[in-house]
């Protein structure tokens, strides 16, 4: 007698979790198109097939929300940056993660422009939103000042990590800045390249052991 398999039922908390990636989802697409202000929870909701209150009933303010969706952006981002650096060290972990800039930006451009776009909304008023983003803004400035402790040429008596991190972080985030104001003109990617480059030559030099001088 042949058995019949019935598929397994999915916990309320795997339900959660893919109603709650279904709400990202959509709200990338939004956010893209129109951006964080004018983009609205109940959008949000049918847009992604549901109801127009399940996103508010959720999370409550759009700020909770968004620092939700903030997260779950940056840890999709993190993945890739993670895979890309893993087993390189110093100036190879710099342009390895600025490369993988440049693979996401091409992959999931509306998820970077999305992400961006949230961040530069939350800066003109303190919410969770803000805090977020002060956080990952930090975890980024340490592994970049980790990156350049690890150079060959670093000696902490000459070299500042937590400088060279807030350069880093000048250069990759401006670079999208433009990119978000004027998509039409500027090449992120080739711009990300004149990032690596400038990057390079801020990295520490090494000394010619014959005159004491730094190599070019």
């Amino acid at each position: 007698m042949a058995q019949t398999h019935k598929k397994a039922r999915l916990t309320q908390a795997e339900r959660t979790a893919r109603s709650d990636d279904r709400l990202f989802e959509a709200s990338v697409n939004l956010i893209a198109s129109k951006g964080p202000q004018r983009a609205t929870l109940s959008e949000i909701g049918t847009l992604a097939g549901y109801s127009r209150g399940l996103a508010a009933y959720r999370y409550g303010t759009k700020d909770v929300f968004y620092s939700a969706l903030i997260a779950y952006l940056h840890d999709s981002w993190v993945a890739e940056l993670e895979q890309a650096v893993a087993d390189t060290s110093g100036a190879d972990s710099i342009i390895a993660a600025v490369t993988a800039l440049q693979q996401f930006f091409r992959n999931e451009p509306d998820q970077l422009r999305a992400l961006f776009k949230l961040y530069y909304y939350s800066i003109d008023h303190e919410s969770v939103t803000t805090l977020k983003l002060q956080e990952i803004q930090a975890s980024q400035r340490r592994e970049a000042a980790r990156w350049f402790r690890e150079c060959d040429a670093f000696d902490p008596a000459e070299h500042s990590p937590e400088n060279f991190a807030e350069q880093y972080s000048a250069l990759v985030f401006g670079a999208i800045y433009q990119w978000l104001v004027d998509p039409e003109r500027i090449d992120l990617y080739d711009l990300l390249d004149c990032c690596k480059s400038s990057l390079l030559q801020l990295l520490p030099k090494p000394q010619n052991t014959r005159t004491g001088e730094k190599k070019s």
